[in-house]
C-alpha cells in the first residue's frame, strides 16, 4: 500500500471513541427506527398500487390489470346461481296414489255393474246413481259419458274395467307430474283401437278421470343437490397481469367494482396498504434485533457496526429502486435480474461475517421481489427475488474464506453462474415469449454477479475506512511487505521484524486451532512491535554484535524504555490510521505482565528497597479479544524458544506450557473469554509450527573434489 492511510472525518472518530454514541440502548432503538423509517419510505412506492382518475361510464386513458390474483365474488355467485339452475329438481312418485285410483276404479265398475244389473231402475235412476258414485267431480266426465254407460251392456264393463284399469296403472306407474298432466292424459286417445267406439269413449273418459298427479318436488333433495352443485363450483378468480380494461374502453359497472376493489381509482382509501407494510418492516426489524442481540452480541453493542449493516441495505435498496425504473420499458421487463442483492450480502461478509451475510441476502431478496414486481404492480414477483437470492447466496459463501482481493471477481463470477443456472431452471418451469426475452434475461443474469462484485471493491475501502473496519482484504493489504510502517519496521529493526514474522505465523496456526481470525492473528503480529523502531538498538534481537546500551543505565530506565514501546506503536499506528483492532494487539499482547529481567535488577540493585512489582509490570490493558491474547502468546514463545540451546519437540512443547500456565496464573487471559480447552489447542498449534522452523538439519560432508567457491555449506 502506497502513501499514507485516508483520514476518516474526524467528527466521526470522535463518535466512534464514544461510549455512549458505541453502545447506548437508546441510540440502537433509534437507528433502527431511523432506517426503518428509510426503508418504509424506499418501498411504500411499490407496495401502493398505481391509481387511477376515472368514472364509471367514462371512457379508460389506460390498459389496465389486475395487479394480484384475487376471487371474483360477483362473478363467482353468477356461476354459483347457474349451477343452482342446473340442478334438475327431484321428484319422488307416491305408488299409494297409484293404487288408490286403481281401487276406485274398482269400486266405480262394482257399483256400476250392480246398478245396471237393477231391473227396477229406470236409465235415469241408474245414471243419478252412478253419478253419486263421483263424488261430486261428475261434470269432469260430462252428460254424455253417463248416458253412454247406463246403455252399454252389463257383459262390456268387464273389458272396460280391465282396459281402464291397465291403463291408469300404466301411465301413473310411469309418474305423473303436475305439469305432465294434460301431456299424459292425452296419450290415453292414442290407445284403444281394437276396442268398439262405445267403449273406447268410455275407456278414455274414465281413464282421463282418473289420471292424477303422483309424482312430486322433493325439496330438501333438490336443496341437497343444488347446494353441493354450487359448491363444486370453482371460485373465478380475476389473475394477476389480466386485463380489467383496456385502452379507450368504456367503462362498465362491472369494471369499476373491479377497479375499485383493487384499489386503483384515486379515491380509495389505501390506509390498509400503508398500515400493513409498516407492521411487516416493524417484524423484520425485530427480527434484526433479536438474531443479531443473540447470535452476534459484540455486534449488537456497536451502535456504528449497526449503522454499517443498515446503511448496506439502504444503498442496496436505492439500486433495486433506481433499476426499478427502467423495468417499465417493455423490452426491459427483465431487470430485476439484475438486482444488486450480491452486492449487499459480499459487503457484509467482507466487513462484518458470513452469518449476517447471509441474512441480508434473505431480506434483500425479498425486497428484490417487491422492487422488481411487474407492470401488473403486484407485491411479489417470486421469480427475480428467487435468482437474487441464489445468486447472492453463492457469492457470500464464496467469500468466506477470502484470501485475497481477486477473490471478490471470482465471488461475483460464481453468483452470476447460480443466478444463470436459476434462471434458466425458471424458464423451464414457466416457458418465456420468445428466444429474445430468455436471452436478455441469461445476459442480465450473468451481468448481475459481476456487477455486484466490482461494486463490492469499490464500496469496501470507503466502509473500512468510515467506520474503522478491518475486513479480510483490508488485513490482506496490511500484510504486504511494501506497507510504510512494515518496510520501516524491516529497515530500522531488522531484528524485530524477523521476529514479528514468526511471532504471526505461530499467532495464525493459534488462532485457526480455536476458529479465530487467523488473518487478523498474522497481520497484528507483523504490526505488535512496531513501537521499538523509536529505539532498536534497545532491544535485544536488534543487538547482533552491539553492546547492550541496558548495561550503562538503570534498571528503571531500562523498563520505563522497553514499556514505552507499546505506546509508541500505538501512537505510530494511529498517525497512519491502522484499524483499531491492529492498534489494541499492539497495546494489549503484554498485557499486565511483568518485566522479570529489570524487576530482578532493580531488586539486586536497591536490596529490595522501594521497588514495587506494580511498577515493572506493563500498564496494560490486558488482552480483550482471542486474537490479542495469541498474539501475547507467540510473542513470548518465540522468544523463549529462541533462547533454548537445543529446541527439541520435548523442550519446545514444555516451554509453551510453562508460558501459557504462567500467564494463566497471572489472570492475563481473565478479559478475552479463551477456555483451557482452547489454550491447550494453542499450544499444539504453536508447538506443531516450531517444530518445523527448529527441525533438526543433517550436517553434510564437504566433497573432497569441490573446494574454494564451488563449495557449498548447508
Amino acid at each position: 500500500m502506497k502513501g499514507k492511510e485516508v483520514e476518516p472525518s474526524l467528527w466521526l472518530e470522535r463518535l466512534r471513541e464514544t461510549e455512549f454514541w458505541k453502545t447506548s440502548k437508546r441510540v440502537t432503538i433509534l437507528l433502527y427506527a431511523i432506517f426503518g423509517v428509510a426503508f418504509y419510505l424506499l418501498l411504500i412506492g411499490n407496495v401502493l398500487p398505481m391509481q387511477y382518475e376515472l368514472k364509471e361510464g367514462g371512457i379508460s386513458p389506460n390498459t389496465i390489470t389486475a395487479p394480484a390474483t384475487i376471487i371474483d365474488e360477483v362473478a363467482t355467485q353468477k356461476a354459483k346461481e347457474r349451477a343452482k339452475q342446473g340442478v334438475a329438481p327431484v321428484f319422488t312418485k307416491d305408488d299409494k296414489i297409484t293404487n288408490d285410483q286403481i281401487d276406485q276404479i274398482e269400486r266405480f265398475f262394482s257399483e256400476a255393474r250392480s246398478t245396471l244389473s237393477e231391473k227396477s231402475l229406470n236409465e235415469t235412476e241408474k245414471k243419478n246413481r252412478i253419478k253419486e258414485l263421483m263424488g261430486g267431480k261428475e261434470e269432469k266426465l260430462g252428460e254424455g259419458f253417463f248416458d253412454k254407460l247406463v246403455r252399454t251392456p252389463v257383459d262390456d264393463l268387464t273389458e272396460i274395467r280391465v282396459v281402464t284399469r291397465e291403463v291408469v296403472a300404466e301411465i301413473m306407474g310411469d309418474g305423473v307430474k303436475e305439469t305432465e298432466l294434460e301431456e299424459k292424459r292425452r296419450v290415453v286417445d292414442q290407445k284403444f283401437s281394437t276396442l268398439s267406439t262405445n267403449s273406447r269413449y268410455l275407456v278414455q273418459r274414465l281413464a282421463k278421470f282418473y289420471i292424477i298427479p303422483n309424482e312430486f318436488s322433493d325439496a330438501p333433495k333438490t336443496k341437497a343437490l343444488q347446494e353441493a352443485a354450487m359448491n363444486n363450483v370453482d371460485p373465478v378468480k380475476i389473475e394477476q397481469g389480466q386485463n380489467i380494461v383496456t385502452k379507450g374502453q368504456k367503462i362498465t359497472d362491472d369494471q369499476y367494482d373491479k377497479l375499485k376493489k383493487f384499489k386503483l381509482l384515486r379515491s380509495t382509501n389505501l390506509w390498509g396498504s400503508y398500515i400493513g407494510l409498516a407492521l411487516l418492516l416493524i417484524v423484520v426489524l425485530i427480527f434484526f434485533y433479536l438474531y443479531i442481540q443473540r447470535f452476534h452480541p459484540s455486534i449488537a453493542h456497536d451502535n456504528f457496526k449497526i449503522i454499517m449493516f443498515f446503511l448496506v441495505l439502504t444503498i442496496c435498496m436505492t439500486g433495486m429502486k433506481l433499476i426499478a425504473i427502467g423495468q417499465n420499458l417493455d423490452e426491459w421487463s427483465t431487470l430485476g435480474y439484475l438486482s444488486p442483492a450480491a452486492l449487499g450480502g459480499m459487503l457484509v461478509t467482507l466487513l462484518l461475517n458470513v452469518e449476517l451475510g447471509f441474512l441480508c441476502i434473505v431480506y434483500l431478496s425479498i425486497v428484490t421481489s417487491m422492487f422488481f414486481s411487474g407492470e401488473g404492480h403486484q407485491l411479489f414477483d417470486f421469480r427475480f427475488g428467487l435468482v437474487a437470492l441464489m445468486g447472492g447466496v453463492v457469492s457470500a459463501f464464496a467469500l468466506s474464506g477470502v484470501k485475497r482481493r481477486s477473490s471478490v471477481l471470482y465471488a461475483g463470477i460464481y453468483g452470476s453462474i447460480a443466478s444463470v443456472v436459476t434462471i434458466m431452471a425458471l424458464f423451464f418451469i414457466f416457458p418465456a415469449e420468445g428466444w429474445s426475452t430468455i436471452w436478455r434475461s441469461l445476459s442480465l443474469g450473468l451481468a448481475g454477479g459481476i456487477f455486484c462484485s466490482i461494486l463490492t471493491i469499490g464500496f469496501l475501502p470507503g466502509f473500512e475506512s468510515l467506520f474503522g473496519i478491518l475486513s479480510p482484504l483490508r488485513l490482506l493489504e496490511l500484510s504486504n511487505p511494501n506497507h510504510p510502517l512494515l518496510k520501516k519496521l524491516l529497515y530500522d529493526a531488522p531484528g524485530t521484524y524477523h521476529h514479528s514474522v514468526i511471532v504471526g505465523n505461530l499467532a495464525e496456526a493459534g488462532a485457526e486451532a480455536i476458529g479465530a481470525n487467523g488473518l487478523l492473528a498474522r497481520v497484528g503480529a507483523y504490526y505488535h512491535d512496531l513501537g521499538k523502531t523509536k529505539r532498536p538498538q534497545f532491544f535485544i534481537e536488534n543487538q547482533i554484535g552491539k553492546e547492550n546500551p541496558h548495561d550503562k543505565i538503570s534498571p528503571n530506565l531500562s523498563k520505563t524504555i522497553i514499556i514505552s514501546h507499546t505506546r509508541d506503536g500505538v501512537e505510530m499506528l494511529k498517525k497512519y490510521r491502522i484499524p483499531e483492532p491492529i492498534q489494541d494487539i499492539a497495546a494489549q499482547h503484554h498485557g499486565t505482565t511483568l518485566i522479570k529481567y529489570f524487576y530482578f535488577r532493580a531488586l539486586e540493585a536497591t536490596d529490595g528497597m522501594n521497588v514495587l512489582e506494580e511498577d515493572y509490570r506493563y500498564p496494560g490493558p490486558k488482552p480483550q479479544f482471542k486474537e490479542a491474547a495469541i498474539v501475547g502468546i507467540a510473542d513470548c514463545v518465540e522468544a523463549a524458544v529462541r533462547s533454548v540451546a537445543k529446541p527439541t519437540p520435548s523442550r519446545i512443547e514444555g516451554v509453551i506450557k510453562k508460558i501459557i500456565q504462567q500467564r494463566l496464573e497471572d489472570g492475563q487471559f481473565d478479559e478475552c473469554d479463551l477456555t483451557i480447552k482452547e489454550l491447550d489447542l494453542i499450544a499444539q498449534a504453536m508447538c506443531a509450527t516450531l517444530q518445523g522452523i527448529f527441525h533438526n538439519r543433517i550436517e553434510y560432508p564437504e566433497s573432497p573434489t569441490l573446494t574454494g567457491k564451488g563449495a557449498k555449506q548447508h
